[in-house]
């Protein structure tokens, strides 16, 4: 036992040592400053794909147009709404000639209504760089400049930024921030320089990619019918060989995912199992090495005696202290820190969750659309 508590601590120290080391300091503020400004900025496009977005589309596209990035047009996509949010984004844009509406009012077969609505847009735009985002973004003013001095210097064709995730309680910013934490290990970012199998990334609320680069990989016509195409272009990207880069964002990037604790659950009910290839025997696996790494050092520290715990205690530290971390890092606090294990239970019991609905309702409901499970295995990008 002590033997298999020491390499469990290794298998921790691989995905917790470098979030802990590295994620913090990547940050855009800092990093972007590395790099010169450019002669000329190259003009982006702001793709938004929105359904029903009235809420919160005004304060987006006021941030947006507020930005000090030179060249810029922002595409508002308007996926099929049903609500005000074409007149709410057209007044908060004071008709300001940076915005141009796309009205859909139908989607073709074999598309998702989201990466059909990116698409579309996409081929609309004129920028030379393509930014996609979701409607209920805030944006800093100097944060699409900073990534561009960023992009432009390091020659990428793909850019991430992780947003600053507001959430209201400890039990929600517990929860995120386990997710958070759960999305760094699963990514591996600092490993996709090395073609490690896996290590690709995409954020939904901050995925800068070069026109040139996305079209040479057939833009989303390929994850059209991925639920997962914010991440699954990122593996667009990394299939294609293309240069990507991943950084937190801070406050320079800012979303509220879900409204509340429970929301958070709920929140993952499309995209957990999704994750998964929609497979049970992949959930199970998964399963058990979760169990292992979050859950077996607990039990290791209350039955065996200390000489033979002391590698699940060093792996609880290290767990601990890098839940805390990047929770602070993410913008929600070390305040987390005695919360690991109810967020581990509360993140696996969503995955479940998101197992169960999906098989018993054969399939998922997203925005009102009911897509099938045979359907969506289909069309799984892999």
């Amino acid at each position: 036992m002590e033997l298999a508590g020491w390499l469990l601590f290794v298998v921790v120290l691989f995905y917790a040592g470098p979030a802990l080391v590295l994620m913090p300091r990547r940050t855009l503020r800092r990093i972007a400053c590395r790099s010169d400004e450019p002669a000329t900025w190259p003009l982006v496009s702001v793709v938004i794909a929105a359904r029903d977005e009235e809420q919160r589309i005004g304060p987006a596209i006021a941030g947006l147009l507020a930005s000090d990035y030179s060249s810029l047009e922002i595409i508002l996509a308007n996926d099929r709404s049903t609500d005000r949010t074409v007149e709410v984004a057209t007044a908060s844009a004071a008709s300001d000639s940076r915005l141009r509406i796309l009205t859909i009012s139908s989607v073709p077969e074999g598309w998702l209504g989201k990466t059909n609505a990116m698409s579309q847009a996409a081929g609309l735009a004129k920028g030379e760089f393509l930014l996609f985002t979701d409607g209920d973004v805030q944006f800093a003013p100097d944060t699409i400049r900073l990534s561009m001095r960023h992009v432009l210097g390091r020659k990428l064709d793909h850019f991430c930024l992780f947003p600053s995730m507001e959430t209201e309680g400890w039990v929600e910013c517990v929860l995120v921030s386990f997710f958070a934490m759960l999305f760094s290990f699963g990514t591996q970012p600092w490993l996709r320089a090395f073609r490690f199998p896996g290590a690709y990334y995409g954020v939904g609320a901050f995925n800068l990619v070069r026109r040139s680069a996305y079209e040479a990989a057939g833009g989303h016509h390929a994850i059209r019918f991925d639920i997962l195409d914010d991440v699954k272009l990122g593996k667009l990207f990394f299939n294609q060989r293309a240069s990507a880069d991943f950084l937190i964002a801070e406050d320079s990037v800012r979303v509220r995912w879900q409204t509340s604790a429970w929301q958070v659950i709920r929140g993952l009910e499309k995209n957990a199992f999704a994750s998964m290839s929609y497979s049970v025997t992949k959930m199970a696996a998964f399963s058990v090495f979760y169990l292992s790494v979050f859950f077996s050092p607990f039990a290791a520290v209350f039955l065996l005696p200390p000489n033979e715990a002391a590698g699940f205690v060093a792996s609880l530290i290290l767990l601990h202290v890098t839940f805390g971390r990047l929770s602070a890092a993410f913008s929600g606090s070390w305040s987390v820190l005695p919360g690991l294990a109810f967020g581990a239970s509360g993140v696996l019991f969503a995955f479940w969750r998101s197992t169960w609905l999906t098989l018993r309702h054969g399939g998922v409901t997203w925005r009102d659309t009911f897509y099938s499970l045979k359907a969506l295995r289909a069309g799984e990008y892999r």
